[in-house]
């Protein structure tokens, strides 16, 4: 185990699932935590603790948690079904890529905290930044758990990305459909930057252009592009 995993484990059990299972609602108690659950690389573990350090993790109460451009609040765990007499619960890794994601906008691209957060005011997006004085994403950021989830993702958004005529999959076909909703979020507010996160550090930045049809295309590109304007 590397030293950052290790000092987010800590954190885990320290203060994180002591919080998640404050909220008498949920029956949850820490001896009921999957331990098996916890998959987190080092380098997602380092960028979650320092996105700590850096003050763009606030806990609400209850193990809910925001950053500045937050528009709900995040939980960092999965509950198990209700009827069980020991709610089990286990560490959800989406969440924890989010928030590594803020500090990485923060502190390797020098995003000002007030302007990053966790979902889009549409909630088909994990991760959002915004310029100064702008209502509308700058950059547009979505996290999977896998490598070959985002591949996956990426690969339906081309594909309606290119064709305005498609519509949105109905309920049979849950990734396509959740690959929809991006789509329809960045037609509907044209981010310049659309960023898929993936598990220890993987990312992929895509320039985003817009076409007057309603089409458009997506420009792979380098981490350059998640610089703020001006740094």
């Amino acid at each position: 185990m590397g030293e950052w995993q290790s000092a987010f484990e800590q954190f885990l059990y320290n203060q994180l699932i002591p919080d998640f299972c404050s909220k008498a609602s949920r029956n949850c108690a820490p001896s009921g935590f999957r331990n098996d659950s916890i998959k987190i690389a080092e380098q997602d573990a380092q960028y979650y603790m320092r996105a700590w350090e850096l003050g763009l993790i606030e806990h609400q109460g209850g193990g809910l948690y925001r950053s500045a451009q937050s528009r709900a609040g995040e939980q960092f765990f999965s509950e198990g079904h209700k009827s069980s007499q020991e709610r089990r619960f286990s560490l959800w890794l989406e969440p924890v890529i989010t928030f590594a994601g803020l500090a990485r906008l923060n502190f390797d691209f020098g995003w000002p905290k007030e302007m990053i957060g966790t979902q889009s005011v549409d909630w088909a997006l994990d991760l959002v930044a915004f310029l100064p004085d702008q209502q509308n994403e700058f950059i547009a950021g979505e996290v999977k758990k896998t490598r070959i989830e985002i591949e996956n993702m990426i690969d339906f958004m081309e594909n309606f990305g290119h064709d305005p005529a498609l519509t949105e999959p109905d309920r049979n076909f849950p990734k396509a459909r959740n690959a929809y909703k991006k789509v329809a979020a960045l037609r509907a507010r044209n981010a310049p930057i659309f960023w898929a996160l993936g598990p220890d550090g993987f990312s992929k930045v895509y320039c985003m252009k817009y076409h007057a049809n309603a089409s458009f295309d997506m420009i792979l590109t380098d981490n350059a592009a998640l610089k703020f304007p001006g740094v």
